[in-house]
Parts: C-alpha cells; structure tokens; sequence
C-alpha cells in the first residue's frame, strides 16, 4: 500500500447503493484494499430496503474514510449518482458500482494515465454472477480507444462508469445529468469536447453481468417484455438525445455541431426523403457516429441501410 498521501491528490469514489446487499461486500472490499493513499467514499444509498445500509454502517464504523448519504426516497440511479458526485471534494472522481469488484491498482493506474483529459477508462473482465470469468472483456466486444469527437458518442456509448476517472473540474460543470439516458453516457459524451477521453487496455475490474443488473454490458440480451418495452420508447429517447447533443455541442466545432444540427433534422423528420438523407448522413459519416461498434465495414454499411427505416 501506497503511504505518502501528500503526493497523491484526494480522488472521491461515488458509490450508489440500491438494495445491494447480496454483492456490496465484495466491492466494498476491493474498494478498501486500492492501492491509492488518498480516498473518500461516498455511499449514496436510494431508500434500500434490504440490509445494505446495515453493511455499509458496519464497515463506516470501521473505516472512517467512508461517509453515507441517506435518501428517504427512491430517486433512480442517475439522481442517486449526481448526488453523490456532487457532494465529491476531490480532484477526481470515480464511479462505482454495488456488484462489481476493483483490481487493487484500479485507480492509481487510472490517475496515473489520465493527463489532461477529462476522463480515462480501462478494460473490464465479464463475469457471471458468481463472478467467474466468462471468457471475454469488455473490449472482445466493443472498440475501447481514446475519444475526441463528440459524434463518437452520439449514438453509442460503450464507456461504463465503473471503469472511469472523472476530472472533478469538469464533472461539476455538467450537473444536471439528463434522465433519458444513463449517467455514464452522459458524462462521456460531453468529455469529448472538455479534454477529450482516454483509454487503457489493463483489465482493472471484474464486471458482473446478473438478472438485477439495471444495465448489463453490451452484447447481452433482453427478454420478449424488455424488447417491447424498448421499441415504445426508443423512438422518442433518440429524439431526445439527439436534440440535447445538438444543443450542447460547442459552436466552435463547426462540423460536429453540423452533423448534429442534421442528425437533429432527420431524427425529428418524416418521410421517403427525410429517410433518405438520414441515410445517407450515417454513410458519409459512419466511422465516427459507429466508432464503438467492433464491426467489419460490411455490417457498418448495413447498419446504415437500415437507417432509412429507423433511429437509435
């Protein structure tokens, strides 16, 4: 363990509890063992009503680094987030998860790397719910790579909140996180034009995938009632994405906020041609706006055919 904390700036870790009682010790654990010597927990718990709260008492009382924040309601797991990150005092901020578990030189190697960027990520291993590897990370999956453009993150992000490092700097300029999409998806998205986004390849955390996962990692499967669930809203939160993209991407990046002003255009249109140019845009702009998809260019091109017949 590292121990001279003057050379190390106070990073905040942002837990978000919500009836986790099944997994939070292992995480716990795994937070408490970092081999980083200036830390500040901050449990932020959403009303659970199983023995969450009881377990994160016993360690607090145990290690004093940790504080909890209470909720007397159930606010959903992006307010219950922006709470906690609001209330961070460090120079940076990690995300973490109740279920998951952290290699011990998760955050030092994510401070070390992270420069001038607003944010850094790493790698995940995928595990089941014993967490057992299954086999496969999260970059087996999708391209893990730095980030600059903010159309890379305009139609997917696959940038997870428990593999961050946040600059605190930049975290606190972007509350309130939107509720249309995840918070992760969020804060990416708008580091792209604060500093930009790193990536490192070191695997710095076991990422379990289980049946009360809110969202599990891509690649995963949703049931018949998730399906149609998702097909009655997906049409509108697209919309509405595309809409906040637009509005906060900065003017000075002429062509980003171009593309968005158009995307915004076609996301929002009807018809043949509306279709029609909505497809071609994705075409003549696909290595950016599919930059997560680990796709040949084949199915890159089929994804942007079937645009003129859907948004996402």
């Amino acid at each position: 363990m590292l121990t001279n904390q003057t050379q190390f700036p106070l990073i905040s870790i942002v837990l978000a509890t919500y009836n986790g009682a099944k997994f939070l010790r292992t995480q716990l654990d795994s937070v408490l063992q970092q081999d980083y010597p200036n830390l500040e927990i901050i449990v932020t718990d959403d009303n659970s009503s199983d023995d969450t709260l009881a377990i994160v008492e016993s360690y607090q009382s145990k290690h004093s680094i940790i504080q909890i924040i209470k909720s007397t309601i159930n606010q959903g797991y992006i307010k219950n987030f922006e709470q906690g990150c609001k209330l961070a005092k460090g120079e940076y901020v990690a995300l973490c998860d109740q279920d998951d578990q952290w290699h011990p030189q998760k955050i030092i190697k994510l401070y070390a790397a992270i420069g001038d960027a607003a944010l850094v990520y790493a790698n995940s291993v995928l595990c089941n719910e014993n967490m057992e590897p299954i086999g496969v990370t999260i970059a087996d999956r999708v391209n893990c790579k730095n980030f600059s453009s903010p159309l890379e993150q305009a139609i997917f992000c696959r940038i997870y909140g428990h593999a961050m490092l946040i600059r605190n700097e930049f975290l606190q300029r972007i509350f309130p996180f939107p509720t249309i999409i995840p918070h992760d998806w969020w804060i990416a998205y708008t580091a792209t034009v604060n500093g930009g986004i790193r990536y490192i390849p070191d695997q710095l955390a076991w990422y379990r995938q289980h049946s009360n996962n809110v969202f599990g990692a891509v690649g995963g499967k949703r049931n018949k009632a998730q399906e149609a669930q998702a097909a009655l809203k997906e049409k509108q939160i697209a919309q509405e994405r595309i809409e906040l993209f637009y509005s906060y991407c900065p003017s000075d990046l002429a062509q980003e906020k171009m593309v968005l002003a158009k995307l915004n255009q076609y996301y929002h249109g009807s018809g043949l041609f509306n279709n029609l140019q909505r497809m071609v845009l994705f075409f003549q702009y696909h290595q950016q706006l599919l930059a997560s998809k680990k796709r040949s260019q084949l199915r890159q091109w089929l994804f942007c055919l079937k645009m003129f017949v859907k948004i996402i």
